[in-house]
């Protein structure tokens, strides 16, 4: 059978299905690789400022004013640092939450469309095919015969079956 434009359209939708979810990979990707080396260059900020901390206290140990300063500065720039890693971690959640979302929409209209597509290709080929109709008519009177086609018969349940 040539190509048709059903066919064309099947392919191209499944085409920017497998685009849409590859972007929103690589977007999660960047996203995560974004984030670790925030916290490489906060960790690697804190091991040095933790040094210096030590430093400061281990020049002169017997001044007690001065290492507690010391301390509380740095108490104060870890705690800034957490504060904004986590704000950081928390626009990329949001960010993140909406990509998804577009990533979610762009492959359900891609499927969507694939699906209109299959639809037709399916129609078409069942119109072209004439084992098709033969097929369909032998499974329409296989379920006749053996009643498949009638309502299922309801189970019946010991609980609610008449006592006799």
């Amino acid at each position: 059978m040539a190509s048709t434009p059903q066919t064309e359209q099947y392919f191209e939708a499944l085409l920017k299905s497998y685009d849409a979810l590859t972007q929103a990979i690589e977007q999660a990707n960047e996203r995560g690789l974004g984030l670790s080396r925030q916290l490489l260059d906060e960790v690697t900020t804190a091991q040095r400022q933790a040094l210096d901390l030590a430093r400061q206290v281990a020049a002169d140990p017997s001044d007690i004013v001065a290492a507690y300063s010391a301390i509380m500065e740095s108490a104060v720039a870890a705690q800034s640092q957490a504060l904004d890693f986590t704000q950081t971690a928390y626009k990329e959640a949001l960010a993140a939450s909406s990509d998804a979302r577009e990533a979610l929409d762009s492959l359900l209209a891609a499927s969507r469309t694939a699906a209109e597509a299959a639809l037709a290709l399916s129609r078409e080929w069942q119109a072209s095919n004439p084992w098709a109709d033969l097929f369909q008519k032998g499974i329409e009177s296989f379920n006749a015969a053996t009643g498949a086609a009638a309502k299922p018969q309801a189970r019946s349940n010991p609980k609610t079956a008449a006592k006799v």
